[in-house]
């Protein structure tokens, strides 16, 4: 394939000895690990650079691996760009008086523009140059591939990390090499294993940062948690970037992900990859631990018994030309067999015996339809399968199996069509255009709704069971999900400016119901302690049988539409000032359609860029942004969806004796119909403030990139983070029926429900103040409703140094080392301290702000308070073929807080102190303020990640490859958290009943193998 044509090439080279002066000025990043800056979202490239013979001079930029040719010219500062390239090595060739002067090879990668240093300005006199200087090429031993460098780019403030297909499949890292795993190999990422299992970038919780597959926006917006993605045999290159990102990204107050799929060439290669997971063993995947309470011994958690079966991931690929010079395809088929995994549940009794399969394919064409034009098509399917089969044990402990319990089946189904339009219309105009759709229905196992769901209860004694056909558990119902998205902008060159002007428009789609089955859902009460009052008001004195009604759901919308126009000013031939600001519209509707809510948010950005030496050796850069954040669509659902909830009672005659459903049935009383669930969304102004914002947030960065001797490069990066706003939800009432009351509605009466605002700021509200049926706006001033103003401030310090792979030094090494502290009263997006259920609550209805009593305590060290972050990554290429390779991650422990309730005698409403006092999850312990992180700190964190890869060639086409990677070899079982729930009840005396659970641990994972086998053609 292409690769090894140009390994051939280039080893030509090596033997006349002529690589060693192409070394030597090869001082630069690693395009293949650790990567520079970037231009503007894109799945294209481009390149730049500066002849110092000045004006007039031809450069002609090649790619043999498409046909690519294309020919600029040189202002009169010496300067020439150009962009819209396809990923891949490209040639630049110096002409002049129509003669050759200097040639090398450079590597472009997506959304980067690489610097290509002087030719002219070492060969000054020469006619011809020869492949000495080909800087750009670094060939390793016969066996390695080629390793490509760029330098450090100065063309914008933006700071970024680049990983491609290559450096991410030697290094050990897990089976899937998700972007998150991928992000993890910097310092400045943290990983929430208590929450969501996904990575915290800039500080901001895992819920904030957005994910991108060749520009489209993947982020789930159902939850904001992760993303739709795609196998990593189908990714080329992922780009992290941790906050202050420029103002053509979307709105996020995290971080970014993004990630651009493989694409073909002139060149025909094929490949089948194995991935393999040993089934449990005591060696290679050993099982986890027995947690048992540190209180009593008793046994928490049961994991010596769960265990799993081999797993096997295989993928066939194959790239090449179907039009030589014009039209390229990448295929890829995946596959994954079925995989049993067992677990066993002590104090239930059960066991699970989990069945996961999927197949997935994809093509992806890029259309060369002329030069300066191209179009690229990628187009995806998954289909997956995981079913479950429960069984009762024959006692706590045993893994004997004894009745069988149930069965689900959940389809999954996911597809992905994106398409990118890219024109170098000339040198100064580019034309961007990006299209796509996201789609995955998922089918969730539910209740039958023909079926009625019966249970019986025995009223003396509590115990009820269900005596009906249909024994599975009330769930939820198929959803679908979809999202379209398009974006376009134009890139104008103009003078010494670069101007962008683009807009983007993302729709997307939820719709999901649930509740009980529609033929009924009965319980039969038999009345055993006597006559009793019901809810409804009336009094029974004979068995009877209670109805419930719940369905709930709707069809969630929400758009997402942006406009930006960015600025970047090469104000000197060092300096390039970058300005930018961004405009953001995002609309959210209810269950029926109806308009919910419209946010504009307006983000500014600056940027600089100060080539120190001229040469792109020593760059400082700084950023300074205001950034924003759309609410995704479990939002939308709390406050907007359809929900329809009663209850009625019955005297009834019989018993159907097939289904077990009552008959001759008699109303008693009235039917009790829950306020606001009558299947109508509530308005807007009964669930919200009027005047309610998006989220904000400000980050600053300052840094310096410096190359240090012929492989190395450091890099220091300094910032602050600073949260403006948030969106959550209060229930104290009392807050406005106070000030109605004291502003001229004494008698006003507010509703008992929680409503959203934006905690710290002035509020809103309309409602019935005169009681006449005409609703007015009052406007209540933060200093009235007593809520803590958000407050999140993240300080950090970031350390890198990274050495590039040569000729002559054949390995790899990356070394991050951060500090931060993380300050504040809340996490932003989720609550990462009350740990479970993503912060107890859909995100904007977590219970932070839900009393001014509720945030006494909640200012201080926030989880991601991890004071110090190591972690380094390395690969050594030995001539033989062999690659040993690892990761080691190190950090000190992240601060632990202490809940439980809010003392009676802290002042309140009566309200308050009926709901309140039983609140467990406030920054209580026993009766005592524990300020939020300071009820002491995890220990250190450490895990040390290997991995052995063997190279064999056959002939000049074919490579095998066997790898061994094994995650947290030392199997070291650190505690990861404990938990922070102190006070489990309250005694007939007022003491606290503590918790036996608290301060239990949680520990990490067990030693984990991999089995990966190559193989390339």
């Amino acid at each position: 394939m292409g690769t090894n044509s140009n390994e051939n090439r280039f080893a030509s080279v090596r033997r006349h000895g002529l690589l060693r002066a192409s070394i030597g000025l090869a001082i630069a990043l690693m395009a293949t690990g650790y990567g520079g800056d970037v231009c503007a979202q894109s799945i294209t490239g481009g390149l730049y650079g500066r002849e110092p013979a000045g004006a007039n001079l031809v450069i002609v930029v090649t790619s043999q691996a498409t046909g690519f040719k294309r020919e600029l010219k040189t202002d009169a500062q010496g300067r020439y760009r150009t962009a819209g390239l396809n990923p891949g090595n490209y040639q630049v060739t110096v002409q002049k008086d129509g003669k050759p002067v200097g040639e090398r090879t450079v590597r472009v990668k997506p959304d980067v523009q690489t610097p290509v240093p002087a030719l002219t300005a070492t060969v000054a006199g020469a006619t011809v140059a020869t492949a000495t200087h080909e800087l750009g090429a670094v060939v390793v031993s016969g066996n390695a591939a080629a390793t490509q460098t760029v330098q450090i780019d100065v063309s914008t403030p933006e700071l970024t990390s680049h990983y491609s297909k290559e450096l991410t499949d030697d290094l050990p890292l897990p089976g899937a090499a998700s972007p998150e795993s991928i992000a993890l190999l910097r310092s400045n990422v943290r990983y929430d294993d208590n929450n969501t299992g996904l990575v915290q970038l800039a500080g901001a919780s895992p819920a904030e940062n957005r994910y991108y597959l060749n520009e489209f926006d993947t982020t789930n917006d159902r939850t904001s948690l992760g993303s739709n993605r795609l196998p990593r045999e189908a990714i080329q290159d992922t780009q992290v970037i941790a906050g202050n990102f420029g103002a053509s990204w979307t709105n996020a107050t995290g971080g970014i992900m993004a990630q651009t799929i493989r694409q073909g060439t002139n060149d025909f290669a094929a490949g089948y990859s194995l991935y393999l997971t040993p089934g449990t063993s005591r060696l290679l995947n050993p099982r986890a631990h027995n947690v048992y309470r540190a209180s009593d011994g008793t046994l928490v958690g049961y994991n010596s018994e769960n265990h799993h079966d081999w797993s096997a991931t295989q993928y066939f690929w194959g790239s090449g030309a179907l039009i030589r010079d014009r039209l390229f395809a990448f295929v890829l088929l995946g596959n994954n067999p079925p995989t049993k995994s067992f677990s066993y549940n002590y104090y239930n009794q059960r066991a699970s015996v989990s069945s996961v399969r999927q197949k997935n394919a994809l093509v992806n064409l890029t259309w060369n339809i002329m030069d300066g034009m191209t179009f690229n098509l990628a187009g995806s399917r998954i289909w997956g399968l995981t079913s479950t089969n429960t069984w009762q044990t024959t006692a706590p402990g045993s893994t004997a199996f004894n009745k069988w319990l149930g069965y689900t089946r959940n389809p999954n189904r996911q597809r992905f069509l994106i398409g990118n339009y890219n024109w170098h219309i000339n040198d100064d105009l580019d034309l961007r255009v990006m299209g796509g759709h996201l789609g995955q229905p998922t089918y969730r196992g539910s209740v039958d709704d023909t079926v009625p769901y019966v249970t019986s209860c025995a009223d003396k004694t509590g115990i009820c069971n269900n005596i009906g056909n249909n024994i599975k558990e009330k769930g939820f119902k198929p959803d679908d999900y979809w999202r379209t998205g398009y974006k376009a902008d134009l890139t104008w060159h103009v003078g010494d400016h670069k101007l962008v002007f683009g807009a983007e428009h993302y729709k997307h789609f939820l719709s999901e119901s649930w509740g009980y089955p529609l033929a009924g859902d009965y319980t039969y009460h038999d009345l055993g302690n006597g006559p009793i009052l019901l809810p409804n008001g009336s009094t029974v004195s004979a068995p009877y049988v209670e109805q419930q009604f719940n369905r709930e759901g709707g069809r969630m919308i929400s758009v997402n539409k942006g406009a930006y126009i960015e600025d970047y000013w090469q104000a000197t031939d060092r300096l390039v000032l970058y300005g930018g600001v961004r405009f953001d519209r995002y609309i959210q509707k209810d269950a029926i359609e109806r308009p919910m809510f419209n946010f504009p948010v307006v983000s500014p950005r600056l940027g600089v860029s100060w080539d120190v030496n001229g040469d792109s050796s020593l760059k400082v850069g700084a950023n300074l942004g205001r950034y924003s954040l759309s609410m995704p669509s479990n939002f939308s659902f709390g406050l907007g969806e359809s929900n329809e909830t009663w209850q009625q009672y019955y005297y009834y005659t019989g018993i159907d004796p097939v289904t077990k459903a009552p008959t001759g049935l008699t109303p008693i009383g009235g039917r009790i119909q829950q306020p606001g669930k009558d299947g109508i969304p509530p308005s807007v102004d009964q669930v919200a403030a009027t005047n309610l914002k998006a989220p904000m947030e400000d980050m600053a960065q300052i840094y310096v990139q410096k190359q240090l001797g012929r492989s190395w490069i450091g890099q220091v990066d300094i910032g602050v983070n600073n949260l403006k706003r948030v969106i959550n939800e209060t229930c104290d009432y009392t807050l406005i029926e106070s000030w109605a009351h004291s502003h001229g509605y004494p008698n006003y009466s507010d509703p008992q429900y929680c409503f959203e605002i934006n905690p710290g700021n002035p509020i809103t509200v309309v409602r019935d103040f005169a009681g006449n049926g005409t609703k007015t706006a009052m406007t209540i001033p933060s200093s009235a409703l007593g809520l803590a103003a958000p407050r999140h401030k993240y300080y950090h310090l970031t350390l890198d140094l990274n050495h590039v792979r040569t000729a002559e030094e054949p390995w790899y090494l990356g070394l991050s080392y951060t500090w931060t502290h993380s300050y504040g009263n809340t996490s932003g997006y989720l609550d990462l301290s009350r740990q479970g259920g993503y912060g107890q609550g859909y995100i904007g209805q977590q219970d932070l702000w839900d009393f001014p009593q509720q945030m006494l305590g909640a200012s201080g060290n926030l989880p991601n308070d991890i004071r110090h972050s190591f972690t380094a990554s390395g690969v050594y290429y030995f001539a033989n073929g062999l690659r040993p390779s690892f990761t080691l991650a190190v950090h000190s422990g992240e601060p632990l807080s202490c809940f439980g309730f809010i003392p009676q005698t802290i002042p309140g409403d009566a309200y308050l102190q009926d709901y309140g006092y039983y609140y467990g999850d406030s920054y209580f312990c026993n009766g005592k303020m524990v300020t939020q992180g300071s009820a002491g700190r995890l220990p250190w964190y450490v895990q040390l990640n290997v991995g052995l890869g063997y190279d064999m060639k056959f002939g000049n086409h074919s490579k095998l490859s066997l790898d061994i990677d094994i995650q947290n070899v030392t199997n070291h079982r650190g505690v990861i958290n404990r938990y922070q729930y102190h006070d489990a009840n309250i005694a007939a005396d007022g003491s606290i009943i503590v918790d036996p659970n608290y301060g239990q641990a949680s520990y990490q994972a067990p030693r984990t193998t991999y089995l990966v086998l190559r193989y390339t053609y």
